[in-house]
């Protein structure tokens, strides 16, 4: 896949994140997925990245670069400090607008 392909990017793999990124993956939009525990990342895409148009990447600057602009990205990780932490880690990385 190249990043004209990827149209929804979504990090936080816990069970919600991992089932909307299967959902999407399953009407066929390619969906690139992260999580903050590569481990994570990995484990889901041994067992759900044959399940359509999925890709998984290691770190967030990976990921958001493997996105078509205007980039759509969802966080799925918990409210508080761990959203926080994510919006830190993703903001530099995103264009402004």
């Amino acid at each position: 896949m190249t990043s004209t392909d990827l149209h929804f990017g979504l990090t936080g793999l816990a069970v919600m994140g991992a089932n909307l990124a299967r959902n999407v993956a399953h009407h066929d939009v390619p969906v690139a997925v992260h999580n903050r525990t590569t481990s994570r990342m990995k484990t889901f895409m041994e067992q759900h990245g044959n399940e359509g148009p999925i890709s998984g990447h290691e770190s967030t600057e990976e990921w958001i670069g493997s996105l078509a602009t205007p980039r759509v990205i969802m966080s799925m990780v918990q409210a508080g400090a761990a959203t926080d932490a994510v919006i830190e880690d993703i903001a530099p990385h995103l264009d402004r607008g």
